[in-house]
């Protein structure tokens, strides 16, 4: 059986090779479990959760602990909140840690939860936890990708400190519990094809771009109408609806490709 780490800082990166100056393909949160592939010492080739390969630095993971999964976890409400030394806003901060990890609880205590991080470290974090969604709802699909406005673009993002176009369409529908592939392209291969006609699309459908001859460059959510919410320079509102006179951007009129449907 495979080697199993930890990532165990807020969010690390995943590189294309095992060296700082390669391209970023992607990002790991803390406490996401990966399979080693292969190790280089300084460096390790990991598969992660979403099946996504690349090489991540051996300082920001651990061993995976045998008992790891012999616990409640707790995932915080909070797009990005802060692990204490003791359940005291004055106290030490040990890391930060986004919503998208799920750490073991070992204590509730008067508005705080105290957690187990990779290391075997301990820390306490404000008690506001999200709900874990069992079934998909589209209106909390739309609040989810509501939540992550502003939020700005950064090539291989999926977190909370930056998203690139498909990183932000699998972590919105990841959270409502539906698994997306990591890249625009592979997602565009999911679904149920729509009719290219924007009056057709449903809120929540997947809409894609091309900016290359036969190769998906771009990924967006549906609102319906033409519009959608994606992530470009910044996660923001656009329409291909010449009606949306604030939102409408002809060049994603020109350069629309397909509409999938994933709900």
């Amino acid at each position: 059986m495979a080697e199993k780490l930890l990532t165990n800082v807020s969010i690390a990166f995943i590189y294309r090779e095992a060296k700082y100056t390669s391209e970023t393909i992607s990002q790991t949160h803390l406490a996401e479990t990966l399979e080693v592939l292969e190790d280089q010492g300084d460096w390790i080739r990991v598969r992660q959760e979403d099946q996504y390969e690349g090489w991540v630095a051996r300082s920001f993971v651990v061993e995976k602990p045998v008992n790891w999964t012999d616990h409640d976890f707790f995932y915080s409400a909070d797009l990005i909140s802060w692990i204490y030394q003791s359940p005291d806003l004055q106290s030490t901060t040990i890391r930060d840690v986004t919503m998208l990890s799920g750490l073991p609880v070992l204590e509730h205590r008067h508005g705080w939860v105290q957690i187990l991080l990779p290391d075997g470290l301990t820390g306490w974090v404000i008690d506001h936890p999200r709900s874990l969604i069992g079934a998909i709802d589209i209106e909390q699909l739309v609040q989810t990708a509501f939540s992550f406005l502003g939020i700005q673009y950064f090539w291989g993002g999926r977190s909370p400190k930056g998203f690139d176009c498909s990183g932000f369409t699998q972590t919105c529908f990841g959270i409502n519990g539906i698994k997306l592939p990591r890249d625009a392209y592979q997602q565009a291969e999911t679904g149920q094809a729509v009719e290219a006609d924007y009056e057709s699309w449903q809120v929540g459908d997947l809409i894609f771009f091309s900016e290359k001859p036969n190769k998906i460059t771009h990924v967006a959510i549906s609102l319906g109408e033409g519009a959608f919410i994606h992530a470009s320079g910044f996660v923001k509102l656009n329409s291909i609806n010449p009606d949306h006179t604030d939102l409408y951007i002809e060049k994603y009129a020109k350069i629309f490709t397909k509409t999938i449907r994933i709900i």
